[in-house]
């Protein structure tokens, strides 16, 4: 391990900050740092302090570190005691960042210490016990984690989670994300929430990667939410054409060109001016290697480099995904990239996750966790017509297992002839679900369209910052009307 903190005195003030706040990361980091590794002096007397503490099974805070203050000497209380007035001082805005760093010391730290232990292991001749040992730390550096632990005590938070859901019902719009179809959006209770995972389910060149560019624009442009698209394959260019036919509502062979006309392309500078920073395009097509971990990296760099967080994130699409971890089968690669992406969801102030399955092929046998295949020929018939359903997905069903929610997208000759098209929302944790909801389709232009819903109205785009604008005003009156009650009291 390294003898000291790759960290300036200044930030190992914030991490004993922290340690001394959060008594979760105070265990987790009582595990792998030791004071030796601090270079002040005060704060390693801190350390200190904290570790007796935790040894004797009593929670280390502010004030407890100034009362062992009266038992040094005289000559350093001063100064120890200017140390914990400003660890008092110190601000707390960089948690996140905090958290973060220090997971990425320790599985460093891991890492290199069992690839020295395993090489004397192999050097000696014991190569089963050296992969042995490397596989069984491997293990435990994935787990490292200095996140915040969601650990409740039900009975004793009545108070805090009753004003918690109080203040979640004041400003549903900011954790929700509907999907502007109506039907799906009552089964998803009003939408896709922070901390779930969606994906749609279709055949081959059925619309997976369309219906996900317009999720990804309906909450950038209805919603005016961050949103981060993932490509996993296809182009940046291609992308953009295809979210520019959608937002101007003409053909995608004339904007793959380039090609607008001038009022047109006037509407779109001015709107595109009003949507800035709202959405973010990532490739990640160099190789076929990727998993969740670099869509965490990107989520890192991203924070780091221009303070630009997400609300929801489109992975296009998770089939296209590796396992953070080793596997040894395609079932078992795809199974791992949904739990990854599922893991996601709860990261950081949370996200909601949209992406996508492929349809198995007619007569190919769905593998069950136990080696069992389903010989269905799939479908599932709603009102005379077959949809895609959860035994249709290819490869793994326990991708459904992963998700919150599972819908599909449907299309046969009559409903191409009618420009049509036929969404089948399966599954739905927190609601019934079992519902097919008929919208218009047109990808030419990249339309999934429900006239039901007047944000999702190409004909009327100034509609939807309209209802933004009473949305966020209504929001604000909530507010100001529960304060002006609280001043009365």
């Amino acid at each position: 391990m390294n003898r000291s903190l790759p960290f300036d005195s200044a930030f190992q003030r914030k991490i004993i900050k922290l340690a001394l706040l959060d008594d979760a990361f105070c265990t987790m980091a009582a595990r792998h740092i030791s004071p030796e590794m601090i270079e002040s002096d005060s704060l390693r007397w801190c350390w200190k302090v904290i570790l007796s503490e935790r040894e004797a099974k009593r929670t280390p805070t502010l004030a407890v570190v100034g009362d062992h203050i009266r038992k040094v000497e005289v000559v350093l209380q001063s100064r120890y005691g200017a140390m914990v007035e400003a660890l008092e001082a110190e601000p707390m805005r960089e948690e996140q960042y905090l958290r973060h760093a220090m997971s990425e010391f320790v599985r460093r730290n891991l890492f290199v210490q069992a690839y020295e232990d395993s090489a004397k292991m192999y050097n000696m001749g014991r190569v089963d016990q050296a992969i042995e040992l490397m596989q069984n730390q491997s293990e435990k550096i994935r787990q490292v984690s200095f996140e915040r632990k969601s650990r409740h005590w039900f009975y004793e938070d009545f108070d805090d989670r009753k004003r918690v859901l109080s203040e979640r019902a004041k400003h549903d719009w900011e954790h929700t994300f509907p999907t502007g179809i109506v039907g799906v959006d009552e089964v998803l209770d009003g939408g896709l929430s922070r901390g779930e995972i969606g994906a749609w389910l279709a055949d081959s060149k059925g619309g997976k990667s369309l219906f996900l560019i317009h999720l990804a624009g309906y909450a950038a442009r209805a919603l005016q939410r961050n949103v981060l698209l993932i490509l996993f394959e296809g182009s940046y260019y291609q992308t953009s054409a295809r979210l520019d036919a959608w937002h101007a509502n003409v053909a995608y062979r004339e904007t793959k060109r380039g090609h607008f006309e001038f009022e047109t392309f006037r509407r779109l500078q001015h709107e595109y001016r009003l949507l800035r920073s709202k959405l973010v395009i990532r490739e990640m097509t160099e190789n076929w290697g990727y998993s969740a971990a670099d869509i965490r990296i990107e989520l890192d760099d991203l924070r780091a480099e221009s303070g630009w967080v997400p609300d929801m994130i489109v992975a296009d699409y998770g089939d296209l995904m590796r396992s953070q971890t080793k596997a040894f089968s395609e079932e078992e690669h795809q199974r791992n990239a949904f739990a990854d992406l599922k893991t996601m969801t709860a990261q950081d102030r949370g996200y909601a996750i949209w992406t996508a399955s492929q349809a198995r092929r007619p007569g190919e046998k769905l593998k069950f966790k136990k080696g069992k295949s389903d010989d269905s020929e799939g479908g599932t018939m709603k009102f005379g017509k077959s949809v895609l359903g959860p035994k249709d997905i290819a490869d793994s069903y326990n991708k459904v297992r992963r998700l919150d929610f599972l819908g599909s997208i449907n299309q046969d000759a009559e409903d191409k002839a009618k420009g049509q098209a036929r969404l089948y929302a399966a599954i739905y944790r927190d609601n019934a679900a079992d519902r097919v909801v008929t919208i218009k389709q047109d990808l030419d232009r990249m339309r999934f369209v429900d006239v039901m819903d007047p944000l999702n109205r190409p004909d009327n785009p100034h509609a939807v910052l309209e209802e933004l604008e009473r949305k966020k005003a209504k929001a604000a009156k909530k507010d100001e009307d529960a304060r002006q009650t609280e001043m009365a009291k």
